[in-house]
């Protein structure tokens, strides 16, 4: 609690921030509400104007002074006796010229460069007078500014002696460049008592991106980081939105612009280090902080030798990056600025094999599988998913390891099934004859583009196949997979692959691998019972997991938890009022009124009960949920789930608006399921933002974060910075043409052999070439230097003695085949059978929401690039480098063809190169070509590596649009889909409050990923006893229980937790047969006036029948034709009955089944509109 300084005066409460006690805020709320009259609430609102004082002042007498701030009482005819709180800072001036003296008063120092009567130190004393004007605080309760210390009896006069001078208080018409002023012209001791005036400023919603650079100068002051006090100050900046959606900006800037250099990117170092040394888990500000930024803004500066870098960097920038690098050391990579950079050596199958078996803990495990996994046995051991943990590390550790598995085994199955002959085309599609035709630079960053044999691509129908999809994950090799190369789908056009066979990959974390070289022939393997994409983003959030970024341990690993209420829930500010959240099911005829404001951590009314139509559970589950950490709601089917949950976010966003610094997150697993929440919290709150584009929803249109950000105004900061980026990526573009075209060159170019050799030799070179023309040296220059590429072609061909294409003398690496099977193997890619169009739910989502997400991602940068359609394609269009030529083998693989006087010559040693033999020219040539070649190929990881980071700089700046936009709304809506992918952006926004409905539905894994140590609520509503998540292994399920989801999980665990009890969606004769699996379920006593089926005497019947299923080959799946015809001709039946056919849903266990179903069931044109679906994919939609 904080410090009561008078009896039912204001009080301090931690943080620095002002608050008024429970008891005060009642009186506050009495006099300000209907108790007082408006006139006179009017007036003190507005400063309290009364017959006493002229402009707006007030007289008053100090009551009690403390260090830096103090009470006075008014005097005079006034509205109210209530004492007021005031700040030394707010003291301009004294109207006399005796400064006082220390009577255990409050010594008033006035800013830089004022003075009072020639005074800049004066004394305030308990009794003195003061003339006061009358504002609100932080909170918007009254406060005293403007204060000056009059003559004894001043106040009887009526006239103020001074007028106020230009001091630290907003005054009338200030707008944030006279604030800011103010504040640049403070020393370190008023900026510490000016601490709400810096709020101020951070919060005004004229700050633009021009503003920070005063700011970072302002606290970046060495005056301000030696003084221990100054900690408000850099929370207050942490935790604005300032901090989030401008900072990052501004750097980004800064690398590509150079303006504000040197002195602003020192300044922002220095603040950050100051924000990290300050804060008590530094770690949590890692997604916080634009740290990958100032490494890259460094990093541009040395490139470029800027005034501040131009010796190098600074030793006091070196030693700050060092301390952050200490932090971050995955962020901070003081070697990559410095321009050490390490040499990237391909490994062998058994050097992976050895880091594999090093790496025995998560953060050390790679992602993707090696070359031995693949082909041998799990060089790791995996742990089942316990009910307890003893150590976090555990908890994360096994989580990541099962689902790192459940990707793994199924690609690990099917290749070894591929290696043998024995795999099945249905699970396993195999492509042969694969070459990389082109390297792209996109939005996104660097991508392959690869061609297939148009024999395998012919047939299929490319417009409705699920082969190929978008983030689809490809395993590339060609030396029979002894090495492995892994990349994802990362666009099919469906005209580009249909008549030319072309595709684009991207490779999964590193932009650039040097065995993906054109000239080879791969074979790649998809495995389309798992989607990558889904597993990717959890398990990277997972690896950068640290035990320290889990909240609620106690609740999450240990056995039978102590509930514990919400941790910005205490008893002092329990009070919750529930006037919306009840009001629309109150009774009609109680006899009693429903209790709309009570303290929720105490005793629940008894009243409310018997006034509202609510059933028992719904109400124990509403209050259940509001108090306790983790809440568990479990719903059967028909209980309403999703009325309750909307009744709690009501309740939550009603009270907890002052308390939250993030919107509440609500998780769904489907986009039906979170359509359909947050229609029902869009009927409430407007603030709602939905992340991903597959909703369907009419309501929820222009609520699409995309929409959002696309309506707001970027700032100036943004453009230049966005401008920066594109410019810089422009100039890396053409670099990489240039490269690519020395590494497709199969001819040596005048300036490649003058690169290589000293000006002394080519210029010797050259003299020989003249001597060996005789007569005919008179047609060419004298000077070397003067020689252009046709005169080179000539030379070259005198010298090596030939009239042929020079390029017939290129060395050329030796062809591999890529593991290629037998034709039979690759059977299975005609597409001539219909495509299912059901597949895994997760699957599902999470491909179509990728899918719709990269468009809608493209279409908005195109969107807001503007200018003329030129300029428009220059900065949003993709970059070809196509790539036509084989690439040349290494210099060792060449040297080791070589005879041994050739693998011993040295063309730099010799004395005359054209005398040389003519084996020896033509030698000296191809290693000529090769040094060129390779100079170039080795320059590729590392342009490659700055093109990813300027790809990731643009996100990062769309990002902190999307989070400004963010941060404006109440509610933020995602699939379980969604929070995967969207990770960066979780981090970097914080909720605190999350929601998340069939929350038995979903992996543990996803919804860990979603929590961050700031998270202070988790609701979690669903029903373990229906589906539990889906796997991809079964062994993984059956076993190491990769299948419990977090909701069952606490619940065996003894959590509390609250089953909704009545259901109100089925008549009795059909409730009956779920309720041995709830025996205390009731119905409703409405669902007995359900009407009679029409045409069928019976609610509930059981056909049985003894017709065989279909064989369905090598399909995993079921068909049994016979169950068809007799549902279809039901079907026909009801509607001739008098149902519409959109009235009528089938239901299937198997996917097969229900492709067949479809088919029958709209061969009849009266059932067109029944839904067909799978069992699993139709849970949240009755």
């Amino acid at each position: 609690g904080g410090l009561s300084l008078r009896p039912g005066g204001m009080s301090l409460t931690p943080g620095g921030g002002l608050g008024l006690s429970s008891a005060e805020k009642k009186r506050d709320e009495a006099k300000t509400g209907a108790a007082m009259p408006s006139s006179q609430a009017d007036e003190i609102s507005t400063g309290q104007k009364d017959v006493d004082g002229q402009d707006g002042f007030t007289w008053g007498r100090v009551v009690s002074v403390r260090s830096g701030w103090g009470f006075l009482q008014p005097i005079g005819q006034v509205a109210t006796k209530e004492d007021l709180f005031f700040r030394a800072a707010d003291v301009v001036g004294m109207s006399g010229t005796d400064p006082g003296e220390d009577k255990s008063g409050l010594k008033i120092v006035l800013p830089h460069g004022r003075n009072s009567h020639g005074h800049k130190n004066f004394w305030l004393n308990p009794d003195d007078e003061v003339s006061y004007v009358i504002s609100n605080d932080h909170t918007g309760k009254p406060c005293a500014v403007d204060i000056i210390k009059e003559k004894k009896g001043a106040w009887r006069t009526g006239r103020r002696s001074l007028t106020g001078h230009r001091g630290a208080l907003p005054k009338k018409g200030d707008n944030i460049k006279d604030q800011l002023n103010r504040l640049q012209d403070m020393d370190a001791d008023e900026l510490l008592q000016n601490a709400s005036l810096l709020r101020d400023v951070l919060e005004n919603s004229e700050f633009n991106p021009s503003h920070l650079y005063a700011i970072v100068s302002m606290l970046a002051a060495s005056d301000l980081v030696e003084d221990t006090r100054s900690d408000p100050l850099y929370r207050l900046f942490l935790d604005s939105k300032v901090m989030h959606t401008t900072l990052r900006t501004a750097i980004i800037k800064q690398s590509t612009s150079g303006r504000h250099s040197g002195t602003f990117l020192e300044e922002c170092s220095r603040l950050i280090v100051e924000l990290v040394l300050r804060a008590s888990s530094p770690g949590e500000l890692r997604y916080k902080l634009p740290l990958a930024e100032l490494v890259e803004a460094w990093e541009q500066s040395v490139r470029e030798g800027s005034s501040s870098t131009r010796n190098g960097l600074p030793e006091s920038v070196s030693r700050m990056l060092l301390c952050l690098q200490k932090h971050f050391p995955e962020d901070v990579k003081l070697d990559r600025i410095m321009g050490t950079r390490a040499k990237k050596v391909a490994r062998t199958a058994a050097e992976e094999y050895t880091e594999l078996l090093e790496a025995d803990w998560y953060e050390d495990m790679p992602i993707l599988p090696t070359s031995h996994e693949m082909l041998g046995q799990c060089a790791f051991e995996i742990e089942a998913n316990m009910r307890t943990y003893e150590k976090c590390e555990d908890f994360i550790h096994t989580h990541f390891m099962l689902l790192r598995e459940d990707y793994i085994e199924p690609l690990r199955a099917g290749i070894k099934l591929f290696m043998q002959g024995k795999h099945s085309p249905k699970d396993l599609h195999v492509y042969t004859g694969i070459k990389v035709i082109g390297i792209l630079s996109t939005w996104e960053g660097l991508v392959y583009r690869i061609q297939l044999e148009k024999s395998q691509t012919r047939r299929i129908n490319w417009e409705k196949t699920k082969q190929l999809m978008y983030g689809s994950l490809l395993c590339f090799s060609a030396d029979n997979f002894e090495s492995l190369i892994w990349a994802t789908v990362w666009r099919r056009d469906e005209h580009l692959i249909a008549t030319e066979g072309q595709l684009d990959v991207r490779l999964p974390f590193e932009p650039f691998d040097d065995q993906l070289a054109p000239g080879k022939s791969f074979c790649c393997i998809e495995n389309v019972t798992i989607y990558f994409e889904a597993y990717r983003y959890v398990l990277v959030a997972l690896q950068s997991m640290r035990p320290t970024d889990v909240p609620f341990q106690d609740m999450l690993l240990h056995p039978s938890p102590d509930p514990m209420p919400p941790t910005f829930l205490t008893a002092t500010n329990d009070m919750f009022h529930f006037h919306n959240v009840f009001h629309c099911c109150e009774k009609p005829d109680a006899t009693v009124q429903a209790p709309k404001t009570f303290k929720i951590l105490q005793n629940w009314p008894d009243t409310l009960q018997k006034s509202l139509d609510i059933d028992p559970s719904q109400l124990a589950a509403v209050k259940h949920a509001l108090t306790n950490q983790i809440a568990l709601i479990q719903g059967p089917p028909g209980t309403g789930k999703t009325w309750v949950g909307l009744r709690i976010v009501q309740a939550l966003l009603d009270n907890t608006t002052h308390t939250r610094g993030s919107p509440m997150l609500v998780v769904c697993y489907t986009n039906h399921a979170l359509d359909q929440f947050l229609e029902g919290i869009f009927n409430f709150c407007g603030r709602v933002a939905r992340i991903g584009s597959r909703s369907k929803s009419e309501a929820l249109k222009s609520r699409n974060l995309k929409d959002l950000v696309y309506e707001v105004q970027p700032s100036k900061e943004y453009f230049h910075a966005r401008k920066g980026l594109m410019e810089r990526r422009n100039a890396l573009r053409e670099q990489l043409e240039s490269l690519l075209q020395d590494v497709n060159r199969q001819t040596v170019l005048a300036e490649g052999v003058q690169e290589l050799m000293s000006e002394r030799q080519f210029r010797q070179f050259y003299d020989g070439f003249l001597e060996y023309m005789g007569d005919a040296a008179k047609k060419f220059p004298e000077d070397a230097c003067e020689i252009d590429e046709d005169i080179w072609d000539r030379i070259m061909h005198e010298w090596l003695e030939t009239d042929k294409d020079l390029s017939r003398l290129c060395p050329l690496a030796a062809t591999k085949v890529g593991g290629l099977p037998p034709p039979s193997a690759v059977a299975g890619l005609d597409d001539s059978e219909e495509e299912d169009d059901e597949e895994d739910a997760v699957a599902k989502e999470a491909r179509n929401n990728e899918e719709e997400e990269q468009k809608a991602e493209r279409d908005l940068t195109e969107k807001r690039v503007g200018g003329d359609d030129q300029e428009v394609k220059k900065n949003t269009g993709d970059f070809l480098a196509e790539l036509p030529n084989p690439w040349l083998p290494s210099m060792e693989d060449h040297y080791d063809k070589l005879s041994p006087d050739m693998r011993t010559m040295d063309w730099r040693e010799e004395a005359d190169l054209w005398r040389l033999p003519l084996k020896k020219k033509r030698e000296i040539y191809r290693q000529w070509l090769l040094e060129v070649h390779h100079e170039a190929r080795q320059c590729l990881p590392e342009l490659s590596q700055q093109l990813e980071r300027n790809a990731l700089h643009r996100a990062a700046l769309e990002r902190d649009r999307k989070l400004g936009v963010l941060r404006e709304m109440d509610f933020v809506g995602m699939t379980t889909t969604a929070v995967s992918k969207y990770q960066v952006l979780l981090k970097e926004l914080r909720p605190e409050i999350v929601i998340v409905e069939e929350a038995a539905e979903v992996l543990e894994a996803h919804i860990l990923t979603a929590l961050h140590p700031r998270t202070q609520h988790v609701v979690l509503i669903g029903d373990h006893q229906q589906l539990r998540p889906g796997t991809a292994v079964y062994r993984l399920a059956k076993h190491f229980n990769l299948d419990i989801s977090l909701f069952e999980r606490l619940i065996k665990n003894g959590c509390e937790h609250v089953t909704l009890l009545q259901q109100r969606r089925m008549h009795p004769k059909i409730s009956r047969l779920i309720k041995p699996l709830y025996p205390e379920l009731r119905d409703h006593q409405s669902t007995n006036n359900y009407p009679d089926v029409m045409g069928i005497d019976a609610r509930c019947f059981f056909l049985k029948h003894d017709s065989y299923e279909d064989d369905e080959g090598e399909s995993h799946s079921k068909t049994n034709s016979h169950e068809v015809n007799i549902v279809a001709a039901l079907a026909a039946f009801l509607v001739k009955s008098g149902y519409e056919d959109a009235q009528i849903t089938v239901l299937s266990p198997y996917l097969g089944q229900v492709r067949n179903l479809k088919n029958r069931i709209r061969r009849d044109p009266t059932t067109q509109g029944v839904a067909v679906q799978a069992v699993d994919n139709f849970q949240g939609e009755e």
